[in-house]
């Protein structure tokens, strides 16, 4: 079963803070290293803060559970695992996380990957996401196979 990088709205003028863009940066860095598929998930045109590989997948969503109304779908291989992190971790990042949970995909979210406009956001929206059924781990835990 592959693992997926889904990056969420990590677009140009939408991080916060250092120690997330940092933070996935390296986790891009780790997927594309051991080859592992990339969606990066955005609303608009934005530009993206990491720029994208040719075989690498851009899908443009607009609902914060961005498998409706989007091909994200289309651009998951059959029974995969999702790496999720990104921005805004109340919004985005828990509604596709809880979207993807409830369409039988196995979810990790990558704790220090993920933030939202409140600072107690992220750990608020592990607990819950946690409680759903996704698994909360760091980078260091996560193989891309």
């Amino acid at each position: 079963m592959p693992t997926v990088l889904v990056l969420i709205d990590a677009q140009r003028d939408m991080l916060l803070s250092p120690s997330v863009a940092t933070a996935l940066r390296a986790l891009l860095n780790q997927a594309r290293n051991e080859g592992a598929p990339v969606v990066h998930l955005r609303t608009g045109r934005e530009e993206l803060m990491f720029g994208s590989w040719p075989d690498e997948q851009i899908v443009e969503h607009t609902a914060d559970d961005a498998f409706l109304g989007s091909a994200l779908t289309d651009a998951l291989p059959h029974g995969c695992r999702i790496a999720l992190a990104g921005v805004w971790s109340e919004e985005a990042v828990r509604t596709t996380a809880l979207g993807a949970v409830k369409r039988g995909y196995r979810v990790v979210l990558i704790s220090g990957a993920h933030e939202g406009y409140d600072p107690d956001a992220a750990a608020r929206i592990e607990l819950e996401l946690a409680a759903a059924g996704a698994v909360i781990a760091g980078a260091d835990a996560v193989a891309f196979d």
